[in-house]
């Protein structure tokens, strides 16, 4: 799979990034592969809590082993994850749905602006390109939504 690569992922594996520490953690370790201790330290996290996030990421196939170290006789191994953008299922449902993607993010206010704008300035870059284009086209809604990330209560 290369660097940008949607990757297809179950609805098992949405619920098991959907948390904002492990999407955090994938962004991490889609940037350079790490061990989990290298992970908690960057983090300024707990090195346990980190290690079982890392392998409930790993069980559910959404981070990989990149190599493995051996430092003064301990055995580290490096992960990384397989990619940074997710399709689940539910994308897939509906006959009108063409392509899309969705990333967990902790953003701050600033950088949620900067991204919005961003989005914006590529809506009128496409809408100017499609003007020019001699080809044949088909009408299309695109949609940039954010929304809040609520963590779903544990019965």
């Amino acid at each position: 799979m290369s660097n940008r690569e949607m990757m297809k992922i179950t609805l098992k594996q949405q619920k098991v990034i959907s948390d904002p520490l492990r999407s955090r953690i994938i962004a991490m370790l889609h940037e350079e592969p790490m061990t989990p201790k290298q992970t908690a330290e960057k983090l300024d996290k707990n090195a346990g809590t980190i290690y079982y996030h890392i392998q409930q990421l790993f069980k559910h196939d959404i981070l990989e082993i990149d190599h493995v170290d051996t430092n003064k006789g301990v055995v580290e191994k490096y992960y990384r994850s397989k990619a940074i953008l997710f399709q689940g299922p539910e994308q897939e449902d509906s006959e009108e749905h063409v392509t899309g993607s969705n990333i967990h993010i902790l953003l701050s206010k600033k950088l949620l602006d900067e991204m919005h704008q961003e989005v914006q300035e590529i809506y009128f870059k496409y809408g100017r390109l499609s003007i020019e284009e001699t080809e044949e086209q088909n009408s299309y809604t695109v949609e940039f939504n954010v929304k809040n990330y609520v963590e779903e209560e544990k019965g």
